[in-house]
């Protein structure tokens, strides 16, 4: 059974429009694997109405930006962005690591780092589920609050540049793997660029054709033709 004097909206977004003057009671957490960094997206056309909303393409860099920042401090398993209007939401980034080591650390080292020209702000949040968390209405551009409303309206990157960031994680996580079990400097060399001079290979040298000699028929004498009446007089030995 749920706890009446805690605020849901907390627990399920890690925000509230009511914020400290909420009359139930905002918990934080001591430990969690999701953190919030709080109005971190600056969308263009909220900061100015007369601007024009940043592209896809511009949200992608900004996405994948944000994403290698957090995944130096351990796993991501998830992260959204929130495109809504009111201030609690308003350009929230949440991020969901696999380990509560990882977020703990996130916490610890993105409150003294800067972002866009702007100090981040980076809290550990109760929210377990960005599901739970999501508008599905703003999914089918069928949310009657817009942007005012109270849960997650989440803009995604494409899908390309998701899959890429997930490969690259992957093979960052292996790599330090291998590292752990074969040392630390295993594959160094791989990462320091070629010193050696790029030569083009020289192309296959092509066996000589042998020329096999045309055989030329010997002259044979043409055959005498005998008439019938010499044969079949030499048969009859006449």
């Amino acid at each position: 059974m749920s706890d009446r004097s805690l605020c849901q909206f907390y627990q399920k977004i890690g925000a509230c429009r009511h914020g400290d003057k909420c009359s139930r009671r905002h918990v934080k957490p001591t430990e969690s694997k999701t953190v919030l960094l709080a109005n971190l997206y600056q969308d263009p056309k909220k900061v100015d109405p007369k601007g024009q909303p940043m592209s896809a393409e511009d949200f992608d860099q900004f996405y994948a930006d944000v994403y290698v920042k957090v995944a130096e401090k351990g796993e991501v398993e998830s992260m959204v962005v929130c495109e809504n209007e009111n201030f609690h939401l308003s350009g929230n980034v949440y991020v969901r690591f696999t380990t509560l080591e990882a977020a703990n650390n996130a916490v610890m080292t993105l409150n003294q780092e800067w972002f866009g020209g702007r100090p981040v702000y980076c809290d550990l949040l109760p929210v377990s589920s960005f599901q739970e968390a999501n508008c599905r209405a703003h999914d089918t551009n069928s949310c009657p609050r817009g942007g005012l409303c109270n849960f997650m309206h989440v803009r995604r990157p494409g899908n390309e540049m998701r899959r890429q960031l997930r490969q690259a994680q992957e093979k960052s996580l292996a790599l330090a793997e291998l590292r752990r079990l074969k040392g630390a400097d295993w594959g160094r060399e791989w990462e320091e660029p070629t010193k050696r001079k790029y030569t083009r290979e020289s192309e296959v040298k092509k066996e000589p054709k042998i020329e096999t000699p045309e055989v030329v028929a010997e002259d044979k004498p043409e055959p005498v033709v005998e008439s019938k009446a010499t044969a079949v007089a030499k048969l009859f030995g006449a």
